[in-house]
C-alpha cells in the first residue's frame, strides 16, 4: 500500500516544473525594460499560459491539490464580472457605443461597427495582460500554500531584487552610460537598473526591500529563540545576527541603496510607508519586541542609507516635476464625468484623453497615462467596473491583514503582502508603476503568496472536535468487537 504522504510528495515533484517556471518568470521579466515592451509582455502571456495549462493538467490528473476557500468567492465573482464587462465593451451592435465611432463614420462616408470601447486592440491587449497577472496570482496562491514554498518565494524575490539592484548600482557608478546594451536615453542621473523610469524601479525595488527585511527579521528571531539564554544580551545578539540574518541585511542594504539612488520622491515615501506598516504589524504579532530598540535600529539603517544614497532624493523634495499633475487630474476627472458608468474602453486612455485635453495643459507633453491608476481605471472602465477590480484586490489584501492577527505562526507572509499592497497603492496615486509588467507580476505573486498563507493549515476547532469524537467512536467500536464476537460464538 502506498503511503499517502509519499504519494503526495511524488505528485508535487511531477508538478515542480510549474513552480520553477513561475520563479524564473519573476526573475527574467524585469530584465527587458521591466517587461514594458510588446514582445516582452507577449512572451510573459505565453509563458504564463503554458504554466497555467500545465497546472490545469496536473490538477486533472491528481498530481496537484486545488487550494481554495470560500472567502475567495467574492474576488472571483468580481473579476469574472470585470472580464465580462471588458468583452461586452468591444462587441459591436450592443446598442451602446462611443460617440467617436459616429464621428468616424461620418468622416469616411460609410458606417463603422460601433462599440463602447474606443480602441478594440488596446482593450484586448489590456485584457490579455490582466489575465496574465491573475494567472500569476492564482499559481502563487496554489503553490505558496506550502510554507516552504512561500519562504522560497520571499528568498527568490530578495535575491532577484539584489542582483538587479547590484547591476543598477554598478552601472550608475560607472557613469550610467547604458541601459542594458543600449545607450541610455532617459534618467541619466538615476539608478533605474533594467527599468526605463526611476519611479517604476523604485516600486519594484521597494517590494524586494520588504521581502528581504521580512527574511532578516524572521531569521534573526528564529536564531534568537534557539540561542543560549544564559549569554549576555549583546553577545547573544551578535551570535544570532551572523549567518542568514546578516546575509539578508546586506541584501536589504544593497537594494535600499539602489532604491534611494532612483531619486523617486513618491517611490521613497510609499516604500517608507510599507516599511513602517511592516514594523507595526511585526510588533503587534510579537515577531519583533515592542521596545524602542527596533525603531532606533530602523531609524539608524534609514539614516545610513540616506547618508550614502539619499542626497539627491532629499534635494528633489523641493523641486517640481516636469508633469503638472493637478491640472492633468482635473482634465481626467472631467473625462470620467462625461462617461462615469461606461468609460472609454479598457486600455484606451492614450487615445481618449486627446479629446478632453484643453488649455489647462498648455505644454506640448504627450500624456499616455493619467499618472494616477485609480483615475485612469475609472476613465477607461467606468466607475462601477473599476470598483470591481479595486475591490477584488482590496478584499485579498484584507484577508492578509486579518490573517496577521489570526495566525499563530507564518505571519510574515501576509505581513509582506499587506506592506506591498500599501506601497503600490500609495504610489499609484501619483504614478503608473502597476502598468509595468514586471511590477504588476511581482505584486500579483506576493499577494497570492500572502493569501495562500492567510489561513491556518490546522483544522478549525469544531472540525478537531468532530475528529476527536469520530476517533473515540471508532475506538469504542474496536473495543466492543471482541465482546460481539464472543457473544456470537456463544450463541452458535
Amino acid at each position: 500500500m502506498i503511503d499517502p504522504a509519499i504519494s503526495q510528495d511524488r505528485a508535487n515533484e511531477r508538478a515542480r516544473w510549474i513552480w520553477i517556471g513561475l520563479l524564473l518568470l519573476l526573475a527574467l521579466l524585469p530584465i527587458p525594460f521591466g517587461g514594458n515592451r510588446p514582445w516582452a509582455w507577449s512572451a510573459m502571456v505565453l509563458w504564463v499560459s503554458i504554466l497555467l495549462g500545465g497546472y490545469a493538467l496536473s490538477t486533472a490528473l491528481g498530481h496537484q491539490m486545488l487550494v481554495w476557500r470560500r472567502a475567495l468567492t467574492f474576488p472571483l465573482v468580481a473579476i469574472c464580472l470585470l472580464i465580462a464587462w471588458i468583452l461586452f465593451t468591444i462587441l459591436p451592435g450592443t446598442g451602446f457605443f462611443h460617440p467617436v465611432w459616429q464621428v468616424a463614420s461620418e468622416a469616411i462616408g460609410h458606417p463603422l461597427p460601433a462599440r463602447m470601447a474606443l480602441s478594440v486592440d488596446a482593450a484586448l491587449v489590456g485584457l490579455m495582460r490582466l489575465l496574465a497577472y491573475m494567472a500569476i496570482f492564482w499559481l502563487s496562491l496554489q503553490y505558496c500554500r506550502d510554507p516552504k514554498r512561500a519562504d522560497h518565494m520571499l528568498v527568490w524575490i530578495s535575491w532577484t531584487g539584489f542582483l538587479i539592484a547590484l547591476y543598477g548600482l554598478v552601472n550608475y557608478f560607472a557613469g550610467n552610460p547604458y541601459l542594458l546594451w543600449f545607450d541610455r536615453f532617459a534618467a541619466q542621473t538615476d539608478v533605474t537598473a533594467t527599468f526605463v523610469n526611476r519611479n517604476h524601479y523604485a516600486t519594484f525595488a521597494g517590494m524586494g526591500l520588504l521581502c528581504s527585511f521580512g527574511l532578516a527579521v524572521t531569521s534573526f528571531r528564529a536564531a534568537w529563540l534557539l540561542s543560549d539564554r544564559s549569554q549576555k544580551r549583546f553577545s547573544r545578539t551578535i551570535e544570532c545576527i551572523i549567518g542568514r540574518p546578516l546575509l539578508y541585511f546586506v541584501i536589504m542594504l544593497v537594494i535600499g541603496m539602489a532604491w534611494l539612488q532612483a531619486h523617486s520622491r513618491m517611490g521613497t515615501f510609499s516604500v517608507l510607508a510599507g516599511l513602517a506598516a511592516m514594523l507595526l504589524l511585526m510588533m503587534a504579532t510579537n515577531l519583533m519586541r515592542r521596545r524602542l530598540a527596533p525603531w532606533l535600529f530602523a531609524a539608524l539603517v534609514l539614516a545610513l542609507l540616506f547618508f550614502v544614497s539619499g542626497h539627491a532624493t532629499l534635494a528633489r523634495l523641493g523641486s517640481t516635476s516636469e508633469i503638472d499633475r493637478l491640472p492633468l487630474f482635473s482634465v481626467v476627472v472631467d473625462q470620467i464625468a462625461s462617461a462615469p458608468y461606461t468609460g472609454s474602453g479598457y486600455g484606451s486612455f492614450a487615445q481618449s484623453f486627446a479629446m478632453y485635453r484643453d488649455q489647462r495643459l498648455p505644454t506640448a507633453y504627450t500624456y499616455l497615462q493619467a499618472h494616477n491608476d485609480y483615475l485612469e481605471l475609472a476613465a477607461d472602465l467606468g466607475i462601477p467596473a473599476a470598483a470591481l477590480l479595486l475591490s477584488a484586490i482590496a478584499w485579498c489584501a484584507a484577508l492578509c491583514f486579518v490573517a496577521v492577527f489570526r495566525r499563530q505562526r507564518g505571519q510574515i507572509y501576509p505581513i509582506v503582502a499587506v506592506a506591498s499592497t500599501l506601497t503600490v497603492a500609495l504610489h499609484a496615486l501619483l504614478d503608473f508603476s502597476l502598468q509595468i509588467p514586471a511590477v504588476a507580476a511581482l505584486y500579483s505573486a506576493i499577494l497570492g503568496m500572502g493569501v495562500a498563507q492567510s489561513w491556518s493549515a490546522e483544522p478549525k476547532r469544531h472540525e478537531r472536535a468532530n475528529g476527536k469524537r469520530a476517533i473515540s467512536a471508532h475506538a469504542s467500536a474496536r473495543r466492543d468487537e471482541p465482546t460481539r464476537e464472543a457473544s456470537a460464538s456463544y450463541d452458535d
